[in-house]
């Protein structure tokens, strides 16, 4: 068995739990933060709050507390299938505003197989709202479960919002429509947050409880559910985190250009080159691989098709026989994989044929 020490960088990470911190509970009032009025007007501009349960019939801010599970960069199962013609159907809106968000939506279409086309009229998998419910869209495929009377997404323009904020936030929300999580929530992200700043920031820019920040920003995804890359602080996708945030000075700017990761990964995972592997190792634990670029967690008996090149592949699984380390094999695109457990010890790990 061959053994690599690539991503050494993510080990420590890798060995974590699979379950959320102890959450330290910071009482911090929001007049201990203070924010100037332009500021606050930025943020409002650019931030979006997207969430699983939407409620479009309420025409008020989001509720506290709603479900917050656009974190990560992608998650399984939610992403469409290669090749998927996405209709995009404008709900209200000049025709010229519909057209200049259409147009930065298909920028992600250059490096994916996938695409948008408008519609005018009947079915329609997105659903385009200019509204005053903030910047929000549901994610990938959840989409196909929302009421065909209703949008899954809401845009805050007008014919007025400055082109910098519109191409932002286009890319941004249709990048949640094909299935892209929150990048600041990668479970490789090792931010060093100053939490009883973050709290008072989002209670002065939101309104959030603390409980809602700790979903929305602070929390990190849960391996299992996700595929993602490396933390990518240039990606679209990513909320701005000033520098004042947290206790070493790191920062990510409000971005409005997809980053070379931003392309690369959608490519990736709207690829129809795969190669599928199944977890049957004799452990109940989940399994990380990482092939081509991209981290997937696979849990007991789940099977799934890696996004992968038709030649050259590295799969590298991460196993604990005795020390904790990457274990590298070299699959061929058009077969299909299993991992299974070494006779006498289920954390030696092997990918062989299915048969």
């Amino acid at each position: 068995m061959r053994y690599s020490f690539f991503f050494m960088a993510i080990i420590a990470t890798l060995v974590l739990p699979f379950t959320s911190c102890k959450k330290d509970n910071f009482e911090t009032s929001p007049t201990e933060y203070v924010l100037s009025d332009e500021e606050i007007a930025e943020i409002s501009a650019n931030f979006c709050s997207t969430s699983d349960a939407h409620d479009y019939n309420d025409h008020s801010i989001l509720h506290e507390g709603a479900s917050a599970d656009d974190r990560g960069t992608g998650v399984k199962g939610k992403f469409w299938p290669a090749g998927q013609v996405l209709r995009v159907r404008f709900l209200n809106g000049s025709t010229a505003l519909q057209n200049k968000v259409l147009n930065y939506a298909k920028t992600w279409s250059t490096h994916a197989n996938v695409s948008f086309v408008k519609v005018t009229a009947g079915t329609a998998e997105i659903r385009v709202r200019f509204g005053n419910l903030g910047h929000n869209s549901y994610v990938g495929t959840d989409n196909l479960s929302i009421a065909a009377h209703l949008q899954t997404m809401n845009l805050q323009f007008t014919d007025n919002t400055s082109e910098s904020e519109v191409r932002r936030v286009s890319l941004h929300e249709f990048g949640h429509a094909l299935g892209l999580m929150h990048e600041h929530q990668n479970p490789f992200a090792n931010i060093s947050w100053d939490k009883p700043k973050v709290y008072a920031y989002y209670a002065a820019t939101q309104g959030w409880s603390q409980q809602t920040v700790d979903a929305q920003v602070l929390n990190k995804l849960a391996y299992a559910p996700t595929q993602h890359t490396g933390l990518d602080p240039l990606s679209i996708m990513s909320y701005s985190i000033p520098a004042s945030l947290t206790t070493n000075g790191f920062s990510i700017p409000w971005n409005t250009e997809l980053s070379v990761i931003d392309k690369e990964f959608i490519g990736k995972m709207y690829t129809s080159t795969r190669i599928r592997v199944r977890h049957a190792a004799n452990t109940n634990s989940p399994i990380t691989v990482y092939l081509n670029g991209v981290a997937t967690t696979l849990n007991k008996n789940e099977t799934i098709s890696l996004p992968a090149k038709t030649t050259g592949n590295v799969l590298q699984i991460w196993e604990c026989p005795t020390g904790c380390m990457w274990s590298s094999f070299t699959p061929s695109y058009g077969f299909q994989y299993r991992i299974i457990s070494a006779a006498n010890n289920p954390n030696d790990l092997s990918l062989v044929l299915e048969l």
